[in-house]
């Protein structure tokens, strides 16, 4: 899942959206460096990203780019999963997606710059290009991959997306809509294993 995806699934809860950021940088053991709450949130963006990757339906939606953007393929569908979330979104929010982007920006902007210069660069360009704006058309996502394709060190034909996109949108937009809510379910199951882990290891010992 990409950018705006993530934000959502920490459910409105601060901490978590700072650590679902932080998890698209933090390596490894690195999390432990961090708050538990901040921890649970990064944990949470790496189950996020484990559970979506395994799943067959994602792995379908993923399968409409194999032949003309091969490897590349579960980053678009990372980047247009995002796309169809704001195309449906009534169905998963209650709050008017314009009023909800100014606050996500909002909530990114008083960032503390303290955390990780890599997380600053991040929130720079997400802000300075409007990524959350970009993902509410297919020329935004396809700019959106440009801007990917622009940083990779690989052979792409990222440029090139859009028609495949097109040509398979309703069939994509489907497999979102399937599999989407299981992931939000996912999500919750997560977050309350983790939070009874934390209890009990934070509960006294009685001797």
């Amino acid at each position: 899942m990409n950018f705006l995806a993530h934000y959502y699934l920490s459910f409105q809860d601060p901490a978590l959206q700072l650590g679902n950021l932080l998890g698209e940088i933090v390596k490894g053991n690195q999390y432990k460096n961090f708050d538990k709450s901040i921890q649970q949130g990064i944990l949470l963006h790496r189950a996020i990203d484990t559970f979506t990757d395994e799943h067959l339906i994602v792995q379908q939606s993923s399968s409409h780019f194999h032949k003309t953007q091969h490897k590349f393929s579960p980053i678009i569908i990372d980047v247009v999963y995002d796309y169809m979330l704001i195309k449906n979104w009534a169905r998963f929010s209650n709050q008017p997606y314009e009023e909800y982007k100014a606050n996500a920006y909002l909530f990114f902007s008083e960032i503390s710059p303290n955390h990780s210069p890599s997380l600053n660069q991040l929130l720079y360009y997400l802000l300075k290009y409007d990524w959350f704006g970009n993902y509410r058309t297919l020329e935004g996502i396809q700019k959106t991959l440009n801007g990917i394709g622009a940083r990779t060190k690989y052979p792409h034909n990222l440029g090139n997306a859009l028609a495949v996109i097109e040509a398979n949108e309703a069939q994509i937009e489907a497999e979102f809509l399937e599999f989407f809510p299981e992931l939000i379910l996912y999500c919750k199951a997560f977050l309350d294993e983790k939070e009874s882990i934390y209890k009990a290891k934070d509960k006294p010992i009685h001797l």
